[in-house]
């Protein structure tokens, strides 16, 4: 992929570098000293699943591990797994140009000019390749998987089949943001790490890093309850005017702006707001989650059936925009309008209607 066209990826959050590029990592010593402690004792697992929220800083951890594990020049400054940011490795990983590491991702599609939904068998198979490649450097082939949650169903099976018979000095690092959306003999095959947000402080720091101004910065962070990689996404990719927007529609329940919710959804389906559709739809759920828990800590539960129905059809529909070409517009106006439903519902078994 050239770097124009990865400048354009909907995972490419503005004005912060690629987790290949960085050496920061926050709040996960325990993550990095795990691995370290595997490494020097020779007892490194062929396969890890990292876990955790999205942004939390996994895919970082992994290209640390990486290029420990390819034989970077130690440097204790930048962390336990930090490297020295001269060394050649560094550079040559930083760019992906390092022949012992593999990252697979939803890249993307030559054939269709769009960006892939989901990782397909032809990408897994690859993995197979570079562990049978003699290694360039120090024996270690790694592969990162960006993230494992977007293998289809051919895919898992394949990269199953690699894990059934792991490969000598071979390293598979499965970036996972909801490890239940992968088949179980997946998980039971890897040596399973779950990382947590490191907090709003860390968050608001990293966002106001990659660009954002302290006020943004401290709203984002929160809304990403922590996650750095999620609040810099969130202040730099106008996450906060469409928490806004979400937050005019709740608002406005049980009324419903049919023109503003069409404005809005055929706005962001339009062919360069992938990534912001993308945020609508998380903070639309994340919104949902609030509303959900607001109205439990306020002792009205007989009133949540309707929005926990939301909830789960909301992320049904989410899912299905890119796996079955949903028309984006449209879903997003189905998205909206099953809210106000919920509303509307919730209110009469509020009033015992």
């Amino acid at each position: 992929m050239s770097g124009s066209l990865e400048e354009h990826s909907p995972d490419k959050i503005k004005n912060c570098p690629h987790p290949r590029e960085t050496q920061d990592l926050y709040g996960h010593e325990h993550a990095e000293t795990a691995f370290l402690t595997a490494i020097c004792a020779n007892k490194l697992h062929h396969a890890w699943l990292l876990e955790g929220p999205k942004g939390v800083g996994k895919a970082s951890l992994a290209y640390r591990v990486a290029r420990r594990l390819l034989g970077t020049e130690p440097d204790p400054n930048n962390g336990i797994l930090g490297a020295k940011e001269t060394d050649p490795l560094v550079r040559q990983i930083a760019v992906a140009s390092f022949p012992d590491l593999m990252t697979i991702t939803n890249g993307w599609n030559e054939k269709t000019k769009k960006w892939s939904h989901e990782i397909n068998v032809d990408q897994v198979r690859k993995i197979s390749h570079l562990f049978a490649n003699r290694a360039a450097g120090n024996g270690w082939r790694v592969c990162i998987i960006d993230c494992a949650d977007d293998l289809n169903h051919n895919a898992a099976n394949a990269l199953l089949k690699t894990l059934e018979e792991p490969p000598k000095q071979g390293l598979l690092l499965l970036v996972c943001h909801k490890p239940g959306r992968l088949l179980a003999t997946l998980r039971s095959r890897c040596r399973r790490l779950q990382l947590r947000a490191p907090g709003v402080e860390t968050a608001k720091r990293v966002a106001i890093d990659c660009g954002a101004t302290e006020k943004n910065a401290h709203a984002a962070a929160v809304l990403a309850k922590g996650s750095p990689g999620r609040a810099a996404e969130i202040a730099n990719a106008n996450g906060l005017e469409l928490w806004a927007e979400i937050e005019g529609f709740f608002d406005q329940f049980p009324r419903l702006n049919q023109a503003k919710s069409y404005e809005l959804a055929h706005r962001l389906a339009a062919k360069g707001a992938v990534q912001a559709r993308a945020l609508f739809l998380d903070l639309l759920q994340i919104r949902l989650e609030k509303e959900i828990h607001d109205r439990a800590v306020a002792n009205q539960t007989n009133s949540i059936s309707p929005w926990l129905q939301a909830l789960e059809a909301n992320q049904s529909l989410a899912n299905d925009i890119g796996r079955i070409n949903l028309d984006p517009a449209m879903t997003i106006v189905q998205l909206v309008t099953n809210i106000q439903q919920a509303f509307t519902a919730s209110e009469r078994q509020l009033a015992g209607v």
